[in-house]
């Protein structure tokens, strides 16, 4: 069931802390979707349709056909993909739509410094203050969608939950290699 609330962001800087976080006064727009039972799936491509300047993806695993077309399709409309997967998964075949996404366009790394790369996080138009982080346990498999039980938190339109994940994010990406 998805439930819409608005949460203060003192109490997400709470959940998220940082040294350098200062008491902050914007609301965010949270949502949550569990599966089975919510199309999560649909969920985040929905989102990724959205998107008008980026998009930042990391995933552990990543079969879902129909997230990798909604990355194909923000591509073809102008939109920066980015997307950083888990080298061991790679080699096991686990990652299989990344070599698509890179011939299309999309800056495509692999990381390989830890034990497992298992951030599952969707940033849409990250510089944007209506901004949109997807995070949880849902791996972009079509297992996560249809056997698993798996979770996602959509966060939208706050800043300082955002510019931490997008630091993350480029934390990582400085760890990854630049696809093959």
């Amino acid at each position: 069931m998805r439930v819409w609330c608005a949460l203060a962001v003192a109490l997400c800087c709470s959940v998220f802390p940082a040294a350098e976080a200062k008491p902050a006064r914007e609301l965010a727009q949270v949502e949550a979707a569990f599966t089975p039972g919510d199309d999560i799936a649909g969920l985040i491509r929905r989102r990724i349709d959205l998107a008008r300047s980026s998009v930042r993806v990391q995933a552990y695993l990543f079969t879902d056909r129909s997230v990798a077309n909604a990355l194909l399709a923000a591509r073809k409309r102008g939109v920066a993909v980015d997307l950083i997967g888990d080298a061991a998964q790679h080699e096991a075949g686990n990652v299989r739509y990344l070599a698509a996404l890179d011939r299309a366009g999309a800056r495509v790394y692999l990381n390989p410094n830890h034990a497992a790369s298992h951030n599952k996080i969707v940033i849409v138009d990250g510089a944007d203050p209506a901004a949109t982080v997807i995070t949880g346990s849902y791996n972009f498999t079509q297992a996560a969608q249809s056997r698993n039980a798996e979770n996602v938190v959509v966060i939208s339109g706050n800043r300082a939950i955002t510019d931490r994940f997008v630091a993350n994010f480029e934390l990582h990406r400085s760890q990854s290699t630049p696809w093959p």
